[in-house]
């Protein structure tokens, strides 16, 4: 029996990365998103505590605990302090994705891949902890045309997009790419074409 590989997700803000991880839930493939696991962090009173301590006050909302936006602020703006964020809050994230994909592998049967999407996969040396790495690209005009939908302003994209790896780079150090320029129709078929060669892969001799 094969054993379970793990594949981490990533790409370039707004280039569609929770889609494709939507869609390959939907083919029942186990995913996680380190995201999720980072917000249930931040409303921890061991993490929180720890984090205002080092990052301020100023990124408490009126009820006193930390705002996910003052704080993404904050970090995006002052490289010192998105480091002390990434010390804190990582080795925990990356114990708890361990934890999880030991737990799906010793399923009957166990799946032959488990995801989990890290945005800053590269960036964070954390592809050293995959089999192997998908990444979801799409142009950059296309990726910020999503990102002001989402309520970010042009100046905080470009300053974010400042502290990632561009999406050529990503692209070229990935072991798979799947494009993501049109609807969610052609995202779909993107995805499940995916997976039938990654099957297909796997069944070599």
């Amino acid at each position: 029996m094969k054993r379970t590989l793990k594949i981490g997700l990533t790409g370039g803000m707004g280039a569609g990365k929770s889609l494709v991880l939507e869609k390959l839930r939907e083919r029942g493939v186990p995913v996680l998103q380190t995201d999720h696991l980072g917000h249930q962090l931040l409303s921890e009173e061991k993490f929180s505590r720890s984090i205002v301590r080092h990052l301020g006050r100023q990124i408490l909302g009126k009820d006193g605990k930390i705002d996910r936006q003052k704080l993404g602020q904050e970090v995006f703006r002052d490289s010192s302090k998105r480091k002390k964020l990434n010390q804190l809050l990582h080795p925990e994230i990356l114990r708890q994705v361990a934890q999880w994909a030991r737990r799906e592998s010793r399923k009957s049967p166990p799946p032959p891949l488990v995801t989990v999407e890290i945005p800053l996969l590269f960036e964070s040396g954390s592809e050293r902890l995959f089999d192997g790495v998908l990444c979801v690209s799409a142009p950059l005009n296309l990726r910020r045309k999503r990102l002001l939908k989402r309520g970010l302003n042009l100046e905080e994209i470009k300053r974010r997009e400042r502290t990632q790896w561009p999406q050529a780079r990503k692209n070229r150090v990935s072991d798979w790419v799947i494009f993501n320029r049109g609807g969610r129709k052609e995202l779909k078929y993107a995805v499940d074409r995916w997976l039938e060669n990654f099957d297909r892969s796997r069944h070599k001799p």
